[in-house]
């Protein structure tokens, strides 16, 4: 697969991610071309950017939140949360950090706790990724981290302080609760090894 362009950062950089995500994870078989692009630009790069980008508008809303908690904003912050969870059903909480172009194909998908998610991770719907509840004194607020390249399949869970590699896949309803090196796919309940490879990264090289 092309690699997505290096964009700038902030929420206009996120916007262009967004763009260049939707080509790369478009289901037709022709992604926009340079004329249609263009048709794009002439009309409003942000509006073209914004309606193309719609998978990913959650996590624009989450980096908007993130920046509006940082500099103080009032209310703002809790109607960005509320926004995302009323209209694409994804609730992201505060402390989740997420890496570069993330996909988040139909909604419907929960992230909390201390909650790290790498870059190039792809998120199919009823997703939950969190806490796992499992310490002795008190309530253990580590989450999962997720490496680059990850597949996540629907409705899988992932709980816990757990660490996934780069490369992994993960099957659909699968329940991971123990670490999961580079290059493997699991599935199941709780999720087992069914296949490994060598990981991108390592390959590619």
């Amino acid at each position: 697969m092309p690699r997505v362009k290096n964009r700038g950062k902030g929420l206009w950089g996120d916007l262009q991610r967004a763009y260049d995500t939707y080509e790369h994870h478009s289901y037709t078989e022709d992604p926009p071309d340079e004329p249609f692009k263009e048709h794009w630009e002439e009309t409003g790069i942000r509006a073209a950017l914004i309606f193309l980008g719609m998978p990913l508008l959650p996590v624009l809303l989450f980096r908007l939140r993130v920046f509006l908690y940082e500099n103080e904003v009032p209310v703002l912050p809790y109607i960005c949360d509320r926004l995302s969870t009323a209209i694409w059903h994804v609730t992201l909480g505060r402390y989740v950090t997420i890496g570069e172009r993330p996909f988040i194909a139909h909604g419907h998908v929960v992230i909390d706790g201390r909650v790290v998610i790498g870059d190039d991770v792809a998120l199919s719907p009823w997703v939950t990724i969190g806490l796992s509840g499992r310490r002795k004194h008190g309530f253990d607020t580590r989450g999962p981290t997720i490496g680059d390249r990850v597949f996540i399949g629907t409705g899988a869970k992932i709980l816990g302080p757990i660490t996934i590699g780069d490369d992994v896949r993960i099957g659909a309803n699968s329940v991971v609760i123990d670490d999961v090196p580079s290059g493997a796919t699991i599935v199941g309940t709780p999720a087992r090894i069914v296949h490994t490879t060598v990981p991108f990264a390592e390959w590619k090289s």
